[in-house]
């Protein structure tokens, strides 16, 4: 063979070799995706599913249940790292009283999955109810689950903390003493269920305002961080923290103020600063027509790290809300959110560092800034310094037709992203698609959860990357 016909075809391969490793990370994403995995499809609807690791690779996903279509109930399932399904094929139950079991939470807690919901089965009034499950899908405390607090009164919104000694913390709204201005509660509950605190819980500032949406964050020595929306009339409304050791005393003498004394604040997120403090960020709203983003971080003393009013992570025109947020691993945090300042919203991000200053572009960079609505991202930290995010997407939707779907994007720690331009589709099934739900397990997997109408009114869906 000729020299010049071999030269040539040396180039090619080169040509070729540096094609395919010149790809971009778009391809390699779906390369290691998984394919899409049925949860349950029972009929009527499934809801609002959320996720935890189940420590062995796999996950446990519970879920908002109304295949009796007569009440809502909890049912759930675990997917190993291969992404069989381990429990029964349509999921298996966790509380199927009557009247409703609503707004679900969960934790690992040691080998058991711990479950707290709200709960209707007295007929006049929601209490809130708890079960652990093992890992063969098994309830472990009474059927029907434990009562955390069965006051004859309402209660609501909740969260849930594993406290690391087999056991869980859970807050809750409660309305005992007013339903105009109600306080938070919490109780502890250790492997076995048993209350550690008094019956129906013990409060955690009771005031005249109306607390609300409370967080619960470890303080990493052994107690918690109660962090709510504080509301006091019309114009008063302001983000709370407050902290407590493992048997519930406070640690602070009051709460802290975390967000400013002036304005109406709402819509607290936080995380753990990594050092046994906290970071918050909350939306300061302005005629609600240019609402902007803040943060503040607070150590174990209650002392505000980044000034009386906190730092802005973004006051650019329109309304910023719905942020999610992550620690760096570096000492700061990132985070991403819907963001109004064009026509249609789009989602934004920024890096915060320890010491409050930015990171990325003032008022953030872009992440998605496809046509129609971006919103609801959950952003979780990958592997080294990559971070994940999916939401909901309504691109080339223009408001003719309520059709959306789910979008993911990778991130690394200046705000790049490294798959293709404006995300890659996770689900865009025809039919309506919920806000997703992601986890990542032990080995580093990053575990996406759904429901979607393409079938009936809702089912539970999996993708694994």
């Amino acid at each position: 063979m000729p020299f010049r016909i071999l030269r040539l075809q040396n180039l090619k391969c080169i040509y070729c070799f540096v094609i395919i490793c010149s790809l971009p990370l778009s391809i390699a994403f779906h390369s290691e995706a998984s394919e899409e995995i049925s949860i349950c499809i029972a009929p009527d609807g499934q809801f609002l599913p959320r996720s935890v690791s189940d420590g062995e690779g796999g996950v446990v996903i519970v879920w908002e249940d109304f295949r009796t279509g007569a009440d809502w109930d909890v049912y759930a399932q675990r997917v190993n790292a291969s992404g069989d399904k381990l429990w029964n094929t349509d999921s298996v139950p966790i509380c199927l009283e009557v009247n409703n079991q609503r707004y679900l939470r969960l934790v690992r807690s040691g080998d058991q999955t711990i479950v707290v919901w709200t709960d209707r089965r007295s007929g006049t009034n929601w209490d809130v109810y708890a079960q652990a499950i093992d890992r063969a899908g098994k309830t472990v405390w009474s059927e029907g689950g434990i009562p955390v607090c069965a006051n004859p009164t309402d209660q609501s919104t909740l969260d849930i903390l594993s406290h690391g000694k087999g056991g869980v913390i859970v807050v809750w709204e409660d309305e005992r003493r007013d339903s105009a201005t109600q306080d938070l509660y919490i109780q502890r509950l250790d492997p076995n269920g048993h209350p550690m605190w008094e019956v129906d819980g013990i409060p955690v500032f009771p005031s005249d305002s109306l607390q609300s949406n409370p967080k619960l964050i470890a303080d990493e020595a052994g107690g918690f961080y109660v962090v709510w929306w504080d509301v006091i009339g019309y114009d008063q409304w302001h983000i709370m923290a407050h902290r407590f050791d493992i048997s519930g005393k406070p640690l602070w003498k009051t709460p802290i103020v975390v967000s400013p004394l002036e304005g109406m604040q709402g819509e607290p997120r936080t995380i753990s600063d990594g050092e046994g403090g906290l970071i918050v960020v909350w939306q300061i709203y302005d005629n609600f027509i240019n609402d902007n983003l803040y943060a503040q971080r607070i150590d174990q003393a209650g002392i505000k790290r980044w000034g009386e009013n906190g730092v802005t992570i973004c006051n650019a025109p329109g309304i910023q809300k719905h942020a999610s947020l992550v620690n760096d691993n570096h000492g700061g945090f990132i985070t991403v959110w819907r963001d109004e300042r064009d026509i249609y919203a789009d989602l934004y991000g920024q890096r915060i560092d320890a010491d409050g200053k930015l990171q990325w572009k003032e008022n953030g960079i872009p992440i998605c800034t496809a046509g129609g609505h971006q919103d609801r991202p959950f952003l979780v930290r990958g592997q080294g310094d990559r971070f994940f995010l999916a939401w909901l997407d309504f691109r080339e939707d223009y408001g003719e037709e309520s059709q959306n779907a789910i979008y993911g994007q990778q991130i690394d720690l200046d705000g790049k992203t490294l798959w293709e331009k404006d995300g890659v589709s996770i689900c865009t099934v025809k039919g309506e698609q919920h806000p997703p739900f992601v986890v990542r397990t032990e080995s580093g997997d990053l575990i996406v959860v759904w429901s979607d109408a393409r079938r009936d009114l809702g089912d539970i869906y999996m993708r694994k990357f």
